[in-house]
């Protein structure tokens, strides 16, 4: 949870429970499975994409596939031009994600960390649909 951007730590059950439930904004938000079990979510809302997983699939190329498909079907069945992402300085590994998936760095800034409580070093990613389909 640490390096999640906008969930609270130590976790607070009624924000947990606010998020459990189908998004019903611009964009979708699914679950991950690996051999039948939920290792993970990912989303698109709002042209940004966002994911976490198990450590226990880290580095079995679950993050880079689950990214894949869901930049396939934003593109597919939304009008975005861009997608974009952002990871933390200090977690690499969800960085290399959106490299491996075309996206393209084109910032490095601080962002308040709801989690952290403190300014926190973003790296930002931008996938152009006519990068994508090509």
């Amino acid at each position: 949870v640490r390096q999640l951007g906008r969930w609270p730590w130590p976790p607070e059950p009624a924000f947990t429970r606010s998020r459990c439930k189908p998004y019903e904004s611009n964009g979708f938000v699914w679950g991950v499975c690996r051999d039948g079990q939920l290792v993970g979510s990912i989303g698109v809302t709002d042209v940004e994409i966002g994911y976490m997983f198990a450590s226990d699939v880290h580095g079995a190329g679950v993050g880079t596939q689950a990214v894949r498909d869901a930049v396939a079907h934003a593109f597919a069945h939304y009008g975005w031009d861009a997608l974009k992402a952002r990871t933390w300085h200090d977690n690499p590994a969800s960085g290399a994600v959106p490299r491996k998936c075309g996206f393209q760095h084109w910032q490095t800034a601080y962002e308040a960390s709801f989690v952290r409580r403190v300014p926190t070093l973003t790296h930002y990613f931008r996938l152009p649909r006519a990068q994508w389909t090509a």
